[in-house]
This record gives C-alpha cells, sequence and structure tokens, in this order.
C-alpha cells in the first residue's frame, strides 16, 4: 500500500474544514454533563428492590419464550433426542427449562441428520456477506459541514474494519438466526485503553445473547420505546472486584453459575462448563429512560454487583439518548421477541430422525432376524451374530426358525423426500440454494431469478441488520463527538488499497453524525453474478478490461462504484456550493455577464489587446466571457458534471432559487459544454458530439444573459 493524496481521503477533506473548527478546544464541546449519582443506604435499598423486582416479572414473563430457545439450540448443536422434565426442578412460573435425554431400549436406533445446522449456516452466509453501505447526511448545505459529513464517513470505515464490527455483526446474527432475536452493544467505556492512540477511553462494541437482555413490554417491537432495559452478565469475582472495589459498601460474596442468568441446561448445550463453580458474581445494569420511574426522572443507568448497587447515574449518561443496545430480528411476530426458522422446523426435523431410526430398526431386522422357537428348546443367551454358529437345540423339538418379516412400505421411504421438501419450503432452501440447478433450468437468469426468490425471505432480516448497523454508526460518532476531547490518529483504507492517517478530535464532526445505510446495500449478493456483470461492464467498453480483470475478485464492485462516485459526489458538491454562492457575488457576475452580452451584441467584441492576433483571422483575440463563481477544473468529467447539475436543475428545489443563483448554474454549465467541444476545425474525439453553430453566439462566445441560448441548450444528447 501506498500514501494516498486524492480528494477522497480523510486528511484531505478534513483540510476543507475552516481553521476555526478545527481549533476547537475541549471546551468547545457541547456541555453535555453526566452527574454519578451519590445515593444514600435507604435509596440505595429501594433502588435495589426496585431493579430486583422487575428483573424477576421479566424473566417469568418471558420464560415460554426461553423454553422454544433452548430447544432450538438444542437441535442446532445436534442433540435432537431431547425433551423437558417433567415435575422435577421448577422455576418460579411453574415451568421446566431443563432438557434432558429420555432412557430407550439398546436396541432402539435413534440417529440423527442434521438438517436445522445447515440451513442455519447458509442463512448466516447469506445475511452477513455483504458490508452495509453508510453514508452521512450534512448537516448544512455549507463547505464545513460537507467536508465533515466526508470526514464522518471516512472515520465510520476505520472504526468498522479497526473494532473488527462484522465479526461482532456475525456472532450477534448467529444468535438472530437461532432464537430469532440478537443484540450488539455499544457503549464507552472510560477505563478502556485506546491502544491505538495511547490513550484511555474507548468505544466497546460486542455481541450479546437474548439470555442477557430483559425487556417490560413484550408487545412493543421496538427496543427504544422500552421503559427500561436490563443486561445481566457474569463475571469473574476477581474481575469484578478490581472494577468495581472501591465503589461497594462490603466484599463481594461469589455464588455458583446455577444461581445466575446461564444457568446449567445453557453451559450444557453451548458444550461449556457444566459445573456449578463457586467463582462468579452476577452483574446487573439498568437503563432507564426519562419519565418511567419516580427514582429516576430524568432517566438513568443503575450497575449492581453481586447484590450491591455500585454505580448509579442520573439523567442519560450519552448525548445520543438511545439504549446501548442494538437488537436484530429474524422472523416478524408482531411482538417484541422474533422467531427462528428452527422453531417451524423442530417436528420435521423429529420426524425425519423417527423415520431414518425406523428404516435402521427394519435394516437390523433383516439382516438378524429374530427367532421362533418352542419354550425350551434352546438358550436364547447362546445365540449371537457369529458367521457360522453352530445352534444347539433340544432333540425332539422343532429347530429355530427366522421369523417371517414384511418388507417397508415404499410410502415409508418416500416419507424422507416429503419431509426434505416441506424443510426446504419452509427455510426457503431448495436445490439452487445448494448449488444445484432444478431438472430442466439450464438458463442463467432463471437460475438467478430462483436464487433470488429463495433469498427473498431474508429481506426482512436484512432490513433488521442494516438499521442495526446504522443505530450504531450513529453511536459510534456520538461517542466521538462527546468524548474525544483531545486529536486522536484515524487510519483509513481506500477502495485502492490506499491509506492515509490524520489526528481528528470530536469536535471536527462539527455535529454531523447523521449517517445513514443504503436500502438494500447488506442484500446476499452471488460471487458469480457479480463476476457476469463485470465481464458485461467489459464487453459494453464501460471499463478496461485490465480493470476488469483486478477488480474480478470479490469487492471488486465497490472500486468501480467509487471511481464512478468520485464524479457524481463532486458535482453534487458543486450544486451545494452554487445554491450557496453570497447575493453580492452572484449580483456582480449577472452584471459582468450582462454588459458581456450586451458588448457582443452591439459589435463590439471585448478583445485581449495584450495578446498576439489570432494567426488564422489577424483579428485579436476575443476576450472569454467572465467565469462564473464556482469555475470549471480541467480534470472534471464534463459528461458526468453536466448530467448532474441538469438533473438538480428540474428540480423543484431549483425552480425556486433566485434568478442570479440560475444564471450561475446555466454559466457553470455553459463552460463544461465548451470544454467538451473540439478546437475550431479539429475532428471530434470519439465520444464527443460537434458544437451546432447557429447554438452559439458570434465569435463562438456562449450567450448567458436569457439563459440557454435559441435552439435550445448547448448540451449533448442524453445530458
Amino acid at each position: 500500500m501506498t500514501m494516498t493524496t486524492p480528494g477522497t481521503s480523510l486528511n484531505s477533506v478534513l483540510q476543507g474544514a475552516t481553521t476555526e473548527n478545527s481549533m476547537a478546544s475541549p471546551q468547545d464541546m457541547p456541555d453535555y454533563p453526566q452527574p454519578q449519582a451519590t445515593l444514600s443506604a435507604e435509596e440505595k435499598v429501594k433502588v435495589l428492590a426496585w431493579v430486583n423486582t422487575n428483573l424477576t416479572k421479566c424473566k417469568s414473563a418471558r420464560i415460554l419464550q426461553e423454553r422454544q430457545w433452548y430447544l432450538n439450540l438444542a437441535f442446532y448443536m445436534g442433540k435432537q433426542n431431547v425433551s423437558f422434565m417433567q415435575n422435577l426442578g421448577l422455576n418460579n412460573s411453574g415451568i421446566n427449562n431443563q432438557l434432558v435425554t429420555p432412557k430407550a431400549p439398546y436396541w432402539r436406533a435413534r440417529p440423527v441428520v442434521n438438517k436445522i445446522r445447515p440451513i442455519i449456516r447458509k442463512e448466516l452466509a447469506k445475511v452477513t456477506s455483504g458490508q452495509p453501505s453508510a453514508y452521512v447526511v450534512p448537516a448544512s448545505s455549507e463547505d464545513q459541514d460537507l467536508f465533515a459529513a466526508q470526514a464522518a464517513e471516512q472515520l465510520w470505515e476505520s472504526i468498522y474494519d479497526s473494532h473488527k464490527i462484522p465479526r461482532t455483526v456475525r456472532s450477534a446474527m448467529y444468535w438472530t438466526l437461532i432464537t430469532g432475536v440478537g443484540y450488539v452493544k455499544c457503549y464507552w467505556d472510560d477505563t478502556a485503553e485506546d491502544e491505538f492512540n495511547d490513550q484511555m477511553g474507548e468505544i466497546c462494541i460486542k455481541h450479546e445473547n437474548p439470555w442477557n437482555i430483559f425487556v417490560p413490554d413484550l408487545t412493543e417491537e421496538d427496543i427504544e420505546n422500552q421503559a427500561y432495559v436490563i443486561n445481566v452478565t457474569v463475571k469473574d469475582i476477581e474481575w469484578a472486584q478490581d472494577a468495581y472495589g472501591d465503589q461497594l459498601d462490603k466484599e463481594l460474596i461469589a455464588t455458583s453459575t446455577a444461581a445466575t442468568v446461564l444457568d446449567s441446561g445453557f453451559l450444557r448445550l453451548i458444550n461449556a462448563q457444566t459445573q456449578a463453580t463457586a467463582d462468579v458474581v452476577e452483574i446487573i445494569e439498568c437503563w432507564i429512560k426519562p419519565n418511567r420511574t419516580k427514582l429516576f426522572p430524568e432517566g438513568g443507568l443503575v450497575t449492581i454487583v453481586g447484590g450491591q448497587v455500585a454505580q448509579s447515574w442520573m439523567g442519560w449518561p450519552y448525548k445520543h439518548k438511545l439504549f446501548p443496545f442494538i437488537k436484530l430480528d429474524h422472523i416478524s411476530t408482531g411482538g417484541y421477541y422474533s422467531e427462528s426458522v428452527i422453531t417451524d422446523l423442530v417436528p420435521l426435523q423429529r420426524e425425519l430422525n423417527r423415520t431414518n431410526g425406523q428404516i435402521i430398526e427394519a435394516k437390523n431386522r433383516m439382516a438378524k432376524p429374530q427367532l421362533i422357537a418352542p419354550r425350551g428348546s434352546i438358550n436364547p443367551a447362546q445365540i449371537t451374530t457369529e458367521p457360522g454358529q453352530v445352534i444347539l437345540y433340544k432333540p425332539g423339538y422343532a429347530p429355530p426358525q427366522p421369523l417371517p418379516l414384511q418388507p417397508l412400505p415404499n410410502y415409508v421411504l418416500e416419507e424422507l423426500d416429503r419431509i426434505q421438501g416441506y424443510m426446504e419450503d419452509i427455510s426457503s432452501q431448495h436445490e439452487v440454494s445448494s448449488g444445484n440447478a432444478p431438472p430442466g433450468v439450464t438458463a442463467a437468469t432463471a437460475i438467478n431469478f430462483l436464487q433470488e426468490q429463495d433469498d427473498t425471505v431474508l429481506a426482512g432480516t436484512v432490513e433488521s441488520l442494516e438499521f442495526g448497523v446504522q443505530k450504531m454508526a450513529t453511536m459510534v460518532l456520538s461517542y466521538i463527538e462527546q468524548y474525544w476531547t483531545t486529536e486522536r490518529m484515524v487510519k483509513t483504507v481506500g477502495t485502492d488499497g490506499s491509506f492515509d492517517v490524520i489526528m481528528l478530535k470530536g469536535a471536527d464532526l462539527s455535529g454531523n453524525t447523521d449517517i445513514r445505510i443504503e436500502k438494500d446495500s447488506a442484500l446476499p449478493q452471488s460471487r458469480a453474478a457479480r463476476q457476469a456483470f463485470v465481464m458485461d461492464l467489459m464487453s459494453q467498453g464501460f471499463i478496461d478490461p485490465n480493470k476488469g480483470l483486478e477488480v474480478m475478485e470479490i469487492g471488486g464492485i465497490a472500486k468501480i462504484y467509487e471511481a464512478v462516485h468520485v464524479d457524481v459526489r463532486q458535482a453534487q458538491r458543486e450544486n451545494l456550493r452554487m445554491q450557496t454562492v453570497p447575493e453580492q457575488t452572484t449580483a456582480e457576475y449577472v452584471d459582468a455577464q450582462s454588459n458581456y452580452n450586451q458588448a457582443i451584441k452591439m459589435g463590439i467584441p471585448p478583445v485581449d489587446a495584450t495578446a498576439p492576433p489570432n494567426p488564422m483571422t489577424g483579428q485579436p483575440e476575443m476576450l472569454p466571457p467572465p467565469p462564473p463563481p464556482i469555475p470549471v477544473n480541467t480534470w472534471d468529467n464534463h459528461q458526468a458534471h453536466i448530467e448532474i447539475h441538469n438533473k438538480f436543475r428540474k428540480s423543484q428545489t431549483f425552480e425556486a432559487l433566485p434568478e442570479g443563483i440560475k444564471a450561475v448554474f446555466e454559466g457553470h454549465v455553459q463552460l463544461h459544454v465548451m470544454a467538451m467541444a473540439p478546437p475550431p476545425g479539429a475532428m471530434p474525439m470519439p465520444g464527443q458530439m460537434p458544437q451546432d453553430p447557429s447554438m452559439m453566439p458570434p465569435n463562438g462566445a456562449p450567450d448567458m444573459a436569457g439563459g440557454m441560448p435559441p435552439g435550445g441548450p448547448q448540451l449533448p444528447p442524453g445530458a
């Protein structure tokens, strides 16, 4: 990789911000106090009782949901011959969550053909295969905000890579696909170290499994509309003592894992330690929204460690005023907890295993048939599966005979195919999702269409993921603006592999934290389809074949889009700048342009007396028209700029602009048109359209006094 200096680098866009903003001090940051409350012993008792009471209510309210989570997880792990224990270990609701494997006779065949795991693996691969595309909406059309918004975009890309957010999202989506809901926690930790900058305080992003998050209202889908959110975790007692020991009234007492949110059933399912150890404590965080309880009228945060109140905050700690939890949903149910496709697959998976077991038992009976013998004629214990064994029986009795067996009916064997078809329909993963084309389908377009149909059912999950990443990005930029009071080093890497390193602090964002995720940017995409798309671009001449081979690998499409969007974004920035040209500058330009055009109409064209005469005509060279306030650059993609500018000029926003601003746009576009025109007497270059002399004023100067010249705009077709 090499150092880069293009205009899209984070360093260059920040240089466009005003000097006043770049010199902002920590005192210039928004005054957002974070008071930590000092509670009396009596107040701590009330707060502790309130949190524990509501936590108990939340646990009881979702006990049935947790049963399904345990069952889904067990089937995904391949432990499919399980059932819930009866009448033992009942919780407060009278419902047992303990999964056990019932005993069965030794000859009972209990095979497990796990069809659920590959289904979930494919879903996980699809929903996490793409990176959601983010962009920041500038706070205003001022240059300072435009540059700050570009800086915020690249800052998010840097955080996205450095904090390994794709890995965290993948872990959260794993729980989302198994239980129906997953979480990512995004928060600021004053005690964490920013190792890259050697400073204290860091943004922390991690996944949380659904067993650790509790909410009160199970009919409300949006987590932000909940009155409070309780996060329960289990930590080693030594860690908790170091982190909170100086804030506790008495020494921590360890408890066993069986007494915490991580019960033995959960640990056994995830193949973790199942012995109840007594070296952990339960840590409870309760995030309370304003006006939800008299104890915290302005909202707040309470941290309870080992049954003691360790921290309490009056008022919301963060400027963004959001819960630091991102909720990811799978199959919507209309309530808070979404569902997993495993819930619908469990009965079919049980029947599939049962049918396979029956086939195996029938095979075993055929291979080692049951024998019929008169009572007392043989000793059954002496009969084995040894080849060539001699079976002795008492004289006078009939010899043992194999019990006649009937072969399995065909409908039993066909049942396997029917179950497989049902599972494919429910999971929407048919042959094409497994890389196999259906019989008779050979056209690439038809195969892609079938693949898209299989992926359509994931649209809701992908939409939830995109919204979650957008919320996470908003939090990240808000934390940077709130807590980066001193400059920190940021590394960015472009799509072309170039990198840049700059110094940045929160004040440089200037409130530009409104980040959005492009809709459907995270939808699963086929690598073969992307490569076919690149091949089409190469065959049509849109990109050079050598460049096409370079971007043929995964991620190459982003390079193409980035190259195309460079010109589009530059033209869009010019649109914003031209809309905000000062009134005095606009008036001066309009007057100069009017005088210039008036002189031409009177037959007195302004000439450059200092320049030598034109060698072709012997006449003095005519002065060019007055330049518009926003100039045209030699490196501009004139065709792209004309299209973007004219697209804006067809909008209602442009129609409402003052006439002077419209004249600025007209002059700017005309300069692009002139730049595309070949020199007089020269043949047009490929891709250029010759200019119509009837559309140009005398001596080739464009008439900009009255808008477009007679005969229509001087633009290439399609502009």
